[in-house]
């Protein structure tokens, strides 16, 4: 029985080794695009912004905000790319849409890719520094800071995952997470390595999974260890959907070579996105 359970485990983890080499080998060809993926401050939908930082270069956002002289919840949008490619651009359209339907202020982050002299955690920490200030600068956006989540899909999802850990570190709490086919990389030894009463508050979770992906699979990890301390999880799988099916299904990767685009599953695309809106609304306080 041993000798089977390794060779299951051998198995898995070559599947997930081949699925990482392949999205990097995507995630090459998308990087050759990188410039047709980027639009110019007229053409974008929404504002583009450098959020402050006194120690670091500014980080790089763009705002979607309502502007209506209310209080709005404020969900943060992080895009994929397997951590070398992919714009905060993308989301563009998705970013104005999301914003008018579910009645929120978003910010995409257009975090640092990890190439050169930078790292992932670079990514995460502009993440983490883009919510400290929103949260101090919150009156002057009209920002609801009982009510922030943060969204991500694939390598946006490792973003989420990791930088709603450090902002509790940092006695931050987010209202929720909403991890989208998340790359989980070592965030689940980092949840473990926290006190018990850490563990047992973190924030609602919701983990959206697409269909036969790996990826999706090992957030589980991370969803069962939240789900064994008692903290509120949610997971929603999109029978025959394709890893990148929401954010990829949005008229910017018209010109990229999505494998996830077709209108079945742009479809599936439309109703995770009211699934996740509803989520959201169930745990406004």
């Amino acid at each position: 029985m041993k000798k089977v359970l390794k060779a299951a485990g051998i198995v898995v983890l070559t599947i997930i080794a081949v699925l990482i080499i392949t999205m990097i080998r995507n995630s090459k060809e998308q990087e050759k695009q990188q410039a047709l993926m980027i639009k110019t401050d007229e053409e974008l939908i929404g504002t583009h912004f450098y959020v402050p930082r006194d120690d670091k270069e500014d980080v790089d956002v763009n705002l979607y905000l309502l502007n209506d002289g209310r209080k709005h919840p404020l969900v943060i949008n992080l895009h994929g790319g397997a951590f070398i490619a992919g714009d905060a651009d993308t989301l563009d359209t998705q970013s104005d849409r999301i914003s008018k339907e579910w009645n929120v202020d978003v910010v995409t982050v257009n975090y640092k890719l990890a190439k050169g002299d930078y790292d992932i955690a670079y990514g995460t920490n502009e993440v983490v520094d883009t919510v400290k200030y929103f949260v101090n600068h919150a009156d002057e956006y009209d920002i609801d800071t009982d009510n922030i989540f943060i969204m991500g899909y694939s390598a946006g999802g490792y973003h989420a995952m990791a930088s709603t850990l450090k902002l509790k570190e940092e006695g931050i709490d987010i209202s929720g997470q909403i991890i989208c086919y998340g790359f989980i990389k070592e965030v689940n030894d980092t949840y473990l390595a926290e006190s018990e009463s850490f563990r047992k508050s973190m924030c609602s979770s919701l983990f959206i999974l697409a269909d036969n992906d790996p990826i999706s699979e090992g957030s589980l990890i991370y969803q069962k260890s939240l789900e064994e301390n008692g903290i509120d999880t949610t997971v929603k799988k999109y029978e025959a959907s394709k890893h990148g099916f929401i954010e990829e299904n949005n008229p910017e990767y018209e010109i990229l070579k999505a494998t996830s685009k077709s209108p079945e599953q742009e479809l599936m695309a439309r109703e995770a996105e009211k699934y996740i809106s509803e989520w959201i609304n169930s745990r406004i306080n």
